[in-house]
């Protein structure tokens, strides 16, 4: 025995019925639940006019410069973090400086705990 589909899984199918994908199974439950709720029906007629009225739009083509232009526009921002990372290595402090300062500044805390 089959599962009754809920309404928005039937909706999820919407796409697979209007492109014809849907496997035999799904294919005819989906055509059942549809026969049997008449708002599903409408709304899956709805969106299968939406779905023609896009298809029947003339398509448009690409600038011939797109691809060109989104490849400056990656370079750029790579280059961009790129900078940020040497400027970062530039001007970092090396770990062979701060231990030593760091153990000299608790050497002078406890020499000036100690001294009270």
């Amino acid at each position: 025995m089959q599962r009754e589909l809920t309404k928005a899984e039937v909706e999820r199918l919407f796409v697979g019925a209007v492109d014809d994908a849907l496997d035999a199974g799904d294919a005819e439950t989906f055509r059942q639940v549809l026969a049997g709720d008449a708002e599903l029906k409408l709304r899956f007629e709805k969106y299968t006019g939406a779905v023609k009225a896009l298809k029947e739009l003339p398509r448009e083509k690409a600038p011939p410069a797109l691809a060109s232009m989104i490849l400056r526009r990656t370079k750029r921002r790579r280059s961009m973090f790129r900078t940020l990372a040497t400027h970062e290595a530039t001007y970092r402090v090396p770990v062979e400086v701060i231990v030593p300062l760091l153990i000299a500044a608790v050497v002078a805390m406890f020499l000036l705990l100690a001294t009270r």
